[in-house]
């Protein structure tokens, strides 16, 4: 029965046990409890025959029904003109509907008042029919407005309508057909006979009533479940008068054939009563829960106010509150500090003395603007000179919206004073562009730089602009000796080198590590690199550490080889992999081959990585031959690879490749994997022979390298005796500690090593002494002339007696004519591979050699 029916409380709960346990919080008043308990007592004690089925004295029955007719006739026709009055537009129709419906029920009980037997008559006889009559048309009209009330879907919306258009049709037929029986009540049925009692058709239409009406609670409870607890508390007495009114109907059926009974009576106390409970819905409704809401919201805008108001204090930039006249209606705590003004001086004054005399006429413009509605006028603006107290200028920021409060629209400003913020952002900004040991620009700052220079010589008839990248060779040496510290500062003097020395038109940067990229504009690539190596020469110091620089230089040219940033950039980025890869201190010069180099690199390393994925690799096995008896005692594991799309790949194509992109750990699990596979199927077959791995020294820093060889050794089941790694001097320089303990480990384990390509690189006598080598491999270098060139067997002759020396076997590799053999045999190297007795050969035609 509320004014206002939000939209959630218009549906049913989904489920019947939810609404069940929610309808239990439903409590009738008290005293409506009491009605309810005694009314099964005084319904028992009537039908037995005791005091309450006793005929009343006609006179003083006809003074209480009458006391009771009256007063239920007021209280009806209040119900009604209470319903009536509804603000919401949603529920006006429905309303004014059950207003109607009461104020007709009012009517219809103050005829049947006058029509009760022993009263004067009127219009025509007064007789028990034409008062029942009455009764009933009341009671059905009352029941059925009641029951469109409750229907939730009936509440608003088009079935409002409906329904009240159905509500007032039974309005105006129950009038109808009371006028009727008030002058012709023998054109209806009977309903009570003298001496006889109450009639079928009357107990039926009883039945209908108190049907109607338990629907009509149904109803109401299940529409109260979905109620939150305040509407449902407001709801409540509807329910007791639908209770009563239902407990009260029963006391209408079983007064029998004598109409003045206590009984009878009694039923219109209950009727009396629930039309009470039914007038306080109303009243808490339609009086005195506008009321309350309308405290409520006054006090609601009282608090927000003072919320509003200490939020502002709290705030930490200055707020101000204007009204379209420009002056001043609140102002905080910050802002009053800011400005240089005290507490409550800027009450009422106008909102100018903020800003300097210059932005007077900007302001007000901007004021009528906003006080004509247009919302461009709610704007943030960067940088506004304020004015403080003393005529002192400061630099805000200011941001302004529309704000409506209780005495209408006001302009709320949120000033921030930027004075002290800019010097930090300045330092944010220098700290995001630039690097924080050298205090160079970082890399994102030299692409800027890079794509202005581009921009300028595009500009420029013959415009051009350099840019190198600089590796520097040795810094991780330095940092290794003389810790992080030392390095830093090595690093930070070489970058105060680069700056006080070349150009102040070059743009130095440093782009991570040991890596500086210089732009030069209007500078050719070759000068620049003559200007760098200039700069470079005399070597870095700092303290007492000396760092003689060496660095790898890689150049490209705009526009010559690209005029988009990132890909001159990615230009000099090949050019100096390139320098890189040449050795130390070497530089070059982007040309179209590097970048065909890169794009087939490229190609090679996705269709390497369809070819891990696939299993398309192989191994073919290079026979290693005794020179004393020409048998093969062993082989080495030569990996190759034929593609669908690049055809043969040679090794020195794809495993560069590999070990560039990081695809040599991988390859190496797949040797080894292929390796024992193979090792074990020639053990089922009978044939028993060493294989020789090479181990790429990126391998030797995986923690993992030795656990991952034993248990490929132990899941083919293949002793670790047969096989053997081969390893080069370069993985011994990279890490000697680490690459020292691996080959500990897979000693241990039972695994030889040998040293390959011995005399090519660094080699040590510390390190053979050091490292557990079994044998040594001669480099084919030295082997192919060593019959021509006096000092190739010198070194052979060499290696051979050092090699013994230190208890290591020989092996020779790229033996292609007997008389190397012959020389070989007669220096006592003990193994030989090579052409001269069989190129690298698949797995089958490898066994074959075995059964020789």
């Amino acid at each position: 029965m509320s004014a206002e029916i939000p939209d959630r409380s218009t549906s049913l709960p989904a489920s019947p046990t939810g609404a069940l346990t929610r309808l239990a919080l439903w409590r009738p008043a008290a005293w409506v409890a009491a009605l309810v308990v005694m009314a099964p007592l005084l319904y028992v004690q009537a039908w037995s025959g005791g005091a309450l089925d006793v005929a009343l004295p006609q006179a003083e029955f006809l003074s209480l029904h009458t006391l009771l007719e009256v007063v239920a006739v007021v209280v009806s026709m209040s119900v009604g003109l209470t319903a009536s009055c509804v603000l919401n537009q949603r529920r006006r129709a429905m309303s004014r509907a059950l207003g109607a419906a009461f104020i007709a029920v009012a009517v219809l009980d103050l005829l049947h008042l006058l029509s009760f037997a022993g009263m004067p008559h009127f219009v025509s006889e007064n007789t028990p029919h034409k008062s029942i009559v009455l009764w009933l048309l009341a009671r059905l009209l009352g029941a059925v407005a009641l029951i469109a009330w409750c229907f939730p879907r009936a509440a608003q919306g088009v079935g409002a309508h409906a329904a009240a258009r159905a509500v007032l049709a039974g309005v105006a037929l129950s009038l109808v057909l009371g006028v009727l029986a008030v002058f012709r009540p023998e054109l209806f049925p009977h309903t009570f006979v003298p001496g006889q009692g109450l009639t079928t058709l009357k107990l039926a239409a009883e039945g209908a009533i108190m049907a109607l009406l338990a629907v009509a609670l149904g109803v109401q409870l299940l529409r109260m479940a979905a109620m939150p607890p305040p509407r449902r508390a407001d709801h409540a007495p509807l329910c007791d008068a639908l209770l009563l009114m239902l407990l009260g109907e029963c006391f209408f059926v079983i007064y029998g054939d004598r109409i003045t009974s206590a009984t009878n009576l009694l039923g219109h106390v209950y009727k009396v009563l629930a039309y009470g409970c039914l007038y306080r819905v109303m009243f808490l409704q339609r009086v005195k829960r506008p009321y309350l809401r309308l405290e409520q919201a006054r006090l609601e805008i009282e608090q927000r106010g003072a919320e509003y108001r200490a939020l502002l204090e709290l705030a930490p930039v200055g707020v101000v509150v204007i009204n379209p006249q420009g002056e001043i209606q609140l102002a905080n705590r910050a802002l009053e500090s800011m400005f240089g003004w005290g507490a409550g001086e800027l009450q009422g004054r106008p909102v100018d003395l903020l800003l300097p005399a210059h932005l007077h006429e900007r302001h007000a413009h901007h004021r009528a603007d906003w006080a004509n509605g247009d919302d461009a006028a709610d704007r943030r603006l960067a940088s506004v000179p304020g004015q403080r107290k003393d005529g002192t200028l400061l630099d805000v920021e200011v941001s302004v919206t529309r704000t409506q409060m209780a005495g209408g629209m006001r302009m709320t400003a949120c000033v921030s004073d930027v004075s002290h913020r800019r010097a930090h952002q300045a330092e944010l900004e220098h700290r995001a562009t630039h690097d924080m040991l050298t205090g160079l620009p970082n890399r994102w700052r030299f692409v800027e730089a890079l794509r202005q220079a581009i921009a300028q010589a595009a500009g420029q008839a013959g415009g051009t602009a350099a840019v190198a990248m600089m590796n520097c060779v040795g810094f991780k040496q330095v940092n290794e000796r003389h810790g992080g510290s030392a390095a830093d500062m090595l690093l930070k003097a070489l970058a105060d080198r680069l700056v006080a020395t070349l150009p102040a038109s070059c743009f130095v940067a440093r782009l991570g590590g040991d890596v500086f990229g210089v732009i030069a504009p209007q500078l050719a690539p070759a000068e620049l690199a003559r200007q760098l190596a200039q700069a470079l020469a005399p070597g870095v110091r700092c303290g007492t550490l000396e760092w003689p620089v060496a660095a790898a230089m890689g150049l490209a040219d705009c526009p010559a080889h690209a005029q988009d940033a990132d890909l001159l950039l990615r230009c000099a980025d090949l050019a100096l992999h390139e320098s890189k890869r040449l050795g130390r201190g070497q530089t070059t010069l982007y040309d179209a081959a590097l970048g065909e180099r890169a794009r087939q690199a490229l190609r090679v390393h996705a269709r390497l990585q369809a070819a891990l994925r696939e299993d398309a690799l192989s191994l073919h096995f290079q026979p290693q031959v005794d020179v004393a008896s020409g048998q093969v005692h062993g082989f080495e594991a030569l990996l190759r690879w034929t593609d669908a799309e690049l055809g043969v790949v040679p090794p020195g194509v794809f495993i560069p490749v590999a070990e560039d992109t990081g695809l040599i750990g991988a390859l190496g699990e797949a040797v080894l994997r292929m390796a024992c596979r193979q090792m074990r199927q020639w053990q089922d077959e009978g044939f028993t022979a060493r294989v020789a791995i090479n181990l790429s020294p990126r391998e030797f820093l995986h923690p993992g390298l030795v656990a991952r060889i034993a248990q490929e050794l132990q899941r083919h089941g293949v002793p670790a005796q047969r096989l053997s790694v081969e390893v080069t001097e370069s993985a011994v320089i990279d890490d000697f500690a680490t690459v020292a303990e691996q080959l500990q480990a897979l000693v241990e384990l039972g695994v030889e090593v040998h040293l390959d390509d011995f005399g090519t690189g660094h080699s040590s006598l510390a390190w053979l002494k050091a490292f557990p080598i079994t044998a040594i491999k001669i480099d084919r270098s030295f082997v192919r002339d060593m019959a021509q060139d006096a000092s190739d067997e010198a070194i052979v002759r060499a290696v051979i007696g050092l090699g013994h020396t230190l208890g290591c076997s020989i092996v020779a590799e790229g033996v292609e004519k007997p008389e190397q053999l012959q020389r070989l045999r007669e220096l006592g190297c003990e193994a030989y591979q090579g052409w001269l007795f069989s190129p690298a050969l698949p797995a089958p035609q490898a066994a074959a050699l075995l059964q020789r």
